[in-house]
């Protein structure tokens, strides 16, 4: 008899469906930043790597896959090594839209895919770009200094080795925790809440991202009865790093409102150019 992975699993139905979602997951989620772009990023790639398993839930040219492909299409952008557990959650959410027959709120599969994006980035960066490479370039280096080839393969697997780890778990926990967890916190109103908490650390993350890597200061001064004034100076004392934080405000307000980002780009450029011609920004400091 064939064994069951869980009797109330109508994707997963077996061990062989279950070793191959696992396996088809973790070798397509290696190209999510194969196709990205400034509207969508990474959407189009993670789209096509949920592609073979959208079919098996909903049927090959079904409504239901279609809907659920358009679903996916939606601005998406996270470190890579992180996308596995989500590409897992959104799997069973739609598994569970598809069991629940119209009943299951399906909004909720991008409310939850968006709002982990942002700190799971945040989260991701840190482990994989500040502890993974800076640790396994620090004991890659010696042994390049002697050059030895041990250097490179060290490199290469303490890089590496703990990065596939991360893929290939976290696909695992993130549909096996979607299976109970997605149903039980949309009865008792706990996704709501959790849906909340972590869009307002992704705001945090954004906050801090635009603290550290938007840099946009005013060079301007101008003598005034005996006294220099630095405009940069007036601003700090406002409020430190004001200036980046109205650029990337008006940037998103602009985006909100479906216009193009190739014209923000083009808008910023020009700007720079103004300000930097009236010897507001770009000028030399005293």
């Amino acid at each position: 008899m064939t064994e069951q992975v869980q009797k109330t699993d109508s994707f997963l139905t077996n061990k062989a469906d279950e070793k191959w979602f696992y396996r088809k997951l973790f070798w397509r989620q290696n190209w999510l930043m194969f196709c990205t772009s400034y509207t969508k990023q990474q959407a189009v790639t993670y789209s096509w790597v949920l592609e073979p398993f959208l079919k098996k839930i909903y049927g090959a040219d079904s409504d239901g896959f279609y809907d659920a492909m358009l679903r996916h299409q939606d601005f998406f952008n996270t470190t890579p090594m992180m996308a596995p557990f989500i590409m897992g959650l959104n799997t069973s959410m739609e598994r569970e839209n598809h069991d629940k027959g119209g009943s299951f709120d399906v909004s909720s599969i991008a409310a939850i895919k968006a709002a982990l994006m942002g700190p799971f980035a945040g989260l991701g960066d840190s482990v994989q770009q500040g502890a993974l490479r800076i640790i396994a370039t620090g004991i890659a280096i010696g042994f390049c200094q002697k050059g030895m080839w041990l250097g490179p393969l060290l490199f290469l697997l303490i890089y590496n080795i703990p990065n596939m780890l991360i893929r290939w778990y976290g696909a695992k926990l993130g549909y096996s925790v979607g299976q109970d967890f997605v149903a039980k916190t949309m009865a008792n109103g706990i996704f709501k809440i959790i849906t909340k908490a972590v869009s307002v650390l992704g705001l945090m993350m954004i906050g801090a991202m635009t603290a550290q890597y938007v840099s946009f200061t005013t060079t301007y001064q101008a003598k005034m009865a005996g006294q220099t004034f630095k405009l940069q100076g007036v601003l700090d004392q406002i409020l430190p790093g004001l200036l980046p934080l109205v650029l990337v405000l008006a940037c998103f307000a602009y985006l909100r409102k479906k216009n193009r980002p190739v014209r923000v780009l083009v808008a910023i450029l020009v700007l720079a150019l103004v300000l930097t011609f009236l010897g507001i920004t770009g000028g030399k400091t005293a």
